[in-house]
């Protein structure tokens, strides 16, 4: 049973390493596609009157709870009074690719403590099971063998 346990946590510790890894190596990566891909998304939508992307612009800009972005690229307010939440202006809303970002930082941070604590119970579970197993293991070999007598 102790075998097994350890052989448990070891998975899982094989398995946590390379995400705690992959985290602090590509710490950006999650970041810039989420961001590009609300880039191609608003110039779609501002090159182009899709109703397709306008929907899936709006449902960005409801999420985050944002509002448009400054774009080097022309005048931008056409596509912020169609996609923007009611009642939220230019002026009011935040720039969306800063939101996401900021979103994005909070929450990888929260995966990254989440990381740590697992992998610091996995540590400890191997530890435990392994105490476990060599106590249970070995403690047939501490018994004293022989008759006793009181005098």
């Amino acid at each position: 049973l102790y075998p097994q346990g350890f052989f448990c946590f070891a998975l899982a510790f094989c398995g946590l390493i390379p995400a705690a890894c992959w985290r602090y190596t590509h710490s950006t990566e999650v970041e810039d596609s989420m961001m590009d891909v609300y880039d191609l998304v608003y110039e779609e939508v501002r090159r182009n009157a899709s109703s397709f992307r306008r929907h899936e612009l709006t449902a960005i800009h409801e999420a985050f709870l944002c509002c448009g972005k400054r774009s080097p690229f022309g005048d931008t307010a056409n596509v912020e009074r169609k996609t923007c939440p009611s009642g939220q202006t230019r002026d009011a809303g935040q720039d969306c690719l800063r939101e996401i970002q900021d979103f994005l930082k909070k929450h990888m941070d929260f995966v990254s403590t989440l990381l740590g604590i697992a992998i610091g119970f996995t540590v400890y579970g191997m530890i435990l099971t392994s105490f476990l197993w060599f106590s249970i293991h070995f403690s047939s070999n501490l018994d004293r063998k022989g008759k006793y007598t009181l005098r």
